[in-house]
């Protein structure tokens, strides 16, 4: 024991440390912090087994439901502590992925790389709370080790764990699938071969039944997935949402905004990655489009929350950096490494939530004392959805029965239904767009007596009262969201860690420009020209001619001299 000890001292010292400052950052208990606007619901879900929203990420509400079991701590920080084992986990596989990568003196290239993804300011604010990227990054990560390693099953094991976490480990599925042949079923000799790989990830398509299975426990259909075709259509939607949806003139503030979030994420690291990927065939390099389409899909998407989405692009940012550092003078690794170290003492205190973040736990007053104003079968209109989402579980956990409104969804007729079925009374206009919330709510409060309204406190940390409508109806419309939308929007760049915590989410949100002049549609235009400017270079100045007809091989006869 003490010459294993003795021997890995350094990997035991530096994993020690990354699992050591997640544990210490992780939320003492429930917070909407770093953007957690989903960890209240998913905790609801996970400990009743329930649907979440959108695709629900079944296997992790079912892995959460097992650490609820834990016998210390909050429930809140139980289930938190998934995403802490989930990122101690992805920075081990980061070490061994460079040490395969890099050789004989990869150990100190792995530590390295290890405190890179451990250290990071975006890594450390989504692996602390209640949120699946932790679990989907360490799929991601694991299954590219299991890929370079030839070990197929272990490898579709882990891609088939992120997909029954999120929908994001898509992008890295693709390029894995399109790298490794392996990985691909072909047939040989009319017969389907290497088919098991792609069966087992597959196979975990089929925890989504549990959304099926636990639909009919769902109090008032909450989520509106709770049928095949709501689920599909739910889901599409968000997908074309973040499929290049922001207007081409937000796209210059945007592509500002990432890169601060990756500088304050990566640090001196982003030198050796630019070295490690900047080769010939870079466009052959797995690493570089794992890196680049999760940034590519928050550049360029409508929701700037979505920052979230480049946590695997730190993971394979790191390993890009190890290896980039065995390739560069010694001394550049002593200036990563003590960057890294650096970013990891200084994010171990600047987002150690309840102590320097939200010491106020903004959240769990809402929770504990503003919902408590409510009295039973009134009406709380929630101008925020993650207000809304807090108070099914509120009800259950203290059998209460405040009716809630969430006023981003009552343009939908689904949502319309339900609360008819609650006897609320509500006008709807004659055409209904999403900027017609604001008019149902407002005839919900006319039309209703004792309801009540949720409204900003303190916006930086997610605060909120509840106050009674009558007599602020003025407060109708007061969202956080809304503190900044009368202000002119500008190219300069915001504060990344405002970003990262959800200050800019909810105090300083700069208004997104919903145009027809989207990033998607200027790439399909981009498409659309570049094909026959491709067929005009290669017709006009490369001579090309074509023939729908096969061209037949003419062998040429060789004669022989003897």
């Amino acid at each position: 024991m003490l010459s294993w000890i003795k021997n890995y001292w350094a990997e035991l010292l530096v994993f020690g440390a990354i699992f050591a400052v997640l544990l210490i950052d992780c939320a003492p208990t429930m917070t909407w912090i770093n953007t957690d606007s989903d960890g209240i619901h998913y905790t609801y879900a996970a400990k009743y087994l329930l649907p979440a929203h959108k695709t629900s990420a079944p296997l992790f509400l079912l892995l959460g439901h097992a650490f609820l079991w834990l016998p210390f701590g909050t429930e809140f920080w139980r289930f938190a502590m998934l995403s802490v084992l989930a990122s101690t986990a992805s920075a081990v596989f980061i070490y061994l992925i460079i040490k395969e990568k890099v050789g004989k003196e990869g150990r100190i290239y792995g530590l390295i790389g290890a405190l890179v993804f451990g250290g990071s300011t975006l890594v450390i604010s989504q692996s602390t709370i209640v949120e699946a990227y932790a679990l989907m990054t360490m799929a991601g990560v694991g299954a590219y080790y299991f890929a370079i390693k030839r070990q197929w099953k272990r490898c579709a094991l882990m891609l088939g764990t992120g997909f029954a976490t999120h929908f994001m480990i898509s992008l890295t599925a693709i390029v894995l699938l399109l790298t490794f042949k392996e990985l691909r079923p072909h047939l040989e000799k009319q017969r389907l071969r290497n088919w098991t790989p792609l069966a087992i990830i597959l196979s975990f398509f089929l925890f989504y039944l549990y959304i099926p299975i636990t639909a009919s426990r769902t109090p008032l259909d909450m989520w509106g997935n709770t049928t095949f075709s709501d689920f599909v259509n739910d889901n599409a939607n968000t997908g074309l949402m973040l499929l290049g949806g922001l207007s081409i003139w937000d796209l210059p503030k945007r592509i500002f905004d990432t890169l601060g979030i990756l500088g304050v994420s990566l640090g001196l690291a982003a030198i050796p990655i630019v070295l490690a990927c900047w080769k010939r065939n870079w466009i052959k390099e797995p690493l570089v489009w794992l890196m680049l389409l999760p940034i590519t899909i928050y550049a360029t998407n409508l929701a700037p929350q979505t920052y979230v989405y480049m946590m695997p692009t730190i993971g394979f940012g790191a390993i890009a950096a190890g290896i980039g550092l065995a390739k560069m003078r010694p001394y550049w690794k002593w200036a990563v490494l003590g960057c890294a170290v650096g970013l990891l003492a200084f994010n171990a205190n600047y987002l150690d939530i309840g102590r320097t973040l939200d010491p106020e736990l903004s959240t769990s007053k809402y929770y504990y004392e503003e919902l408590d104003k409510v009295p039973d079968g009134q009406i709380l209109v929630a101008q925020q959805g993650w207000e809304w989402a807090a108070i099914p579980m509120y009800n259950k956990e203290n059998n209460r029965n405040i009716l809630p409104v969430c006023t981003g969804t009552l343009p939908s007729k689904t949502y319309q239904q339900s609360l008819k079925d609650m006897e609320i009374k509500f006008e709807i206009p004659e055409v209904v767009r999403y900027e017609f919330s604001s008019d149902i709510a407002a005839s919900i409060l006319e039309l209703n007596n004792n309801v009540w309204l949720t409204t900003p406190s303190k916006p930086r940390t997610y605060g909120a009262e509840i106050v009674p409508a009558k007599g602020n109806e003025e407060l109708l419309g007061s969202t956080s969201h809304a503190i900044l939308s009368t202000q002119e929007w500008k190219w300069r760049p915001s504060n990344p860690y405002d970003i990262i915590t959800g200050a800019i989410e909810v105090e300083e949100w700069v208004e997104i420009v919903v145009s027809n002049y989207s990033c998607l549609m200027f790439v399909m235009l981009g498409v659309i020209g570049a094909v026959p400017a491709w067929i005009g270079y290669m017709v006009i100045v490369e001579k090309k001619k074509w023939s729908l007809r096969k061209n037949k091989e003419v062998k040429a006869n060789v004669a022989n001299p003897n």
